[in-house]
C-alpha cells in the first residue's frame, strides 16, 4: 500500500472586481486579507501542516499566500506554478502533483478550477453544501492525485 498523500486546496481571498485591471493583476481588498487570515486560524486549529505551497501567479493568489503563511507563522517553501489559474486543467495538474516528492502539499488558486479539481479528484459526490468561497480551504487525501482516487476530508469557509 502506498502512503497517503494530502492537499489543501485554497482560493484566493475577495479580490478587486472584474474589470479593474487585468485579471492577473487583481489584489486582494481588505475583506480579502482579512478572509485569509480567517482560513489560517482554521487551518491552525486543525493542527495540520503542509511541506510545500503552489501558488498561481495571478497577483491575488501571491499574496494570498503570503497572508496565509505569514498568519501560520510556518516557513515553508513557496513555489509560484501557471498551471493552478482559473483555467487549470484537472489531469494536467492531477499527473504534475504525482511527480512532486512531498506528502503534503497546499495549492493557492481560483475559481473555477478550485471547486472542479477537488470534485475531480474525490472518489464521492461533494457535501451539499460545499462551495469555494473565497478564501475557502478544503482538503483531500490520496495514495495518488487523479481522478475519483482521494476522499474528501474536510472544507473550512471563512464566510
Amino acid at each position: 500500500m502506498m502512503k497517503l498523500k494530502r492537499l489543501y486546496v485554497l482560493r484566493h481571498g475577495n479580490a478587486q472586481p472584474y474589470g479593474y485591471d487585468l485579471d492577473e493583476r487583481r489584489e486582494l481588498t481588505e475583506l480579502g486579507v482579512a478572509e485569509v487570515k480567517m482560513a489560517a486560524l482554521a487551518f491552525q486549529s486543525r493542527a495540520e501542516a503542509f511541506d510545500v505551497a503552489f501558488v498561481s501567479p495571478y497577483v491575488r493568489a501571491q499574496q494570498t499566500a503570503k497572508v496565509f503563511l505569514s498568519s501560520l507563522d510556518v516557513s515553508v517553501e513557496q513555489k509560484t506554478c501557471p498551471l493552478i489559474t482559473p483555467d487549470g486543467r484537472n489531469m494536467d495538474v492531477a499527473l504534475w502533483l504525482n511527480d512532486q516528492p512531498y506528502e503534503s502539499i497546499l495549492l493557492v488558486t481560483h475559481q473555477p478550477f478550485a471547486h472542479q479539481f477537488v470534485d475531480y479528484l474525490v472518489d464521492e459526490p461533494l457535501p451539499v453544501n460545499f462551495a469555494m468561497t473565497t478564501a475557502t480551504l478544503a482538503s483531500v487525501e490520496g495514495e495518488l492525485f487523479a481522478n475519483a482516487c482521494c476522499q474528501f476530508r474536510w472544507s473550512e469557509s471563512p464566510s
